[in-house]
């Protein structure tokens, strides 16, 4: 199944940005012989995106990841990252036209994040892309 006219055969190398690790279980299981980067880190998955060319993209919105930022020595404020914080930077990357899959359960988070990179991005929610590759594993 191909959602964004994806040739998988072509697909050799994958991002991610994923933090569940039942997910991340999912994701290494499907790509087979498929080379991978897997990330819950925000300033991770912007390094690999400006460094590395990948065929194809995962984005969730919701992450784990929450960084301490320290305003004075007496205030810390939790700062939370999300996928958006990627897509927003996502078209500055030399991956500005790799097509994305935007898995996120968040449907607001979502439809912000392919509004910050609606180039070739397309939102199928973790549980409908979970169905798609089991219906593939059928054929």
């Amino acid at each position: 199944m191909s959602l964004l006219k994806i040739n998988i055969d072509n697909v050799k190398k994958v991002f991610v940005l994923e933090d569940a690790q039942d997910r991340v279980d999912f994701f290494t299981e499907i790509f087979g012989n498929i080379s991978y980067f897997i990330t819950a880190k925000v300033d991770v998955a912007i390094k690999a995106l400006n460094e590395t060319q990948f065929d194809l993209i995962f984005l969730d919105h919701d992450l784990e990841e929450l960084e301490l930022i320290e305003d004075s020595p007496k205030v810390i404020n939790y700062d939370k990252r999300t996928g958006l914080d990627v897509a927003r930077v996502l078209r500055d990357t030399i991956n500005c036209e790799t097509p994305c899959i935007i898995h996120s359960m968040n449907p607001i988070g979502s439809g912000n994040m392919i509004k910050a990179h609606p180039w070739n991005t397309i939102h199928i929610p973790y549980h409908q892309l979970r169905k798609c590759f089991e219906k593939e594993e059928k054929k």
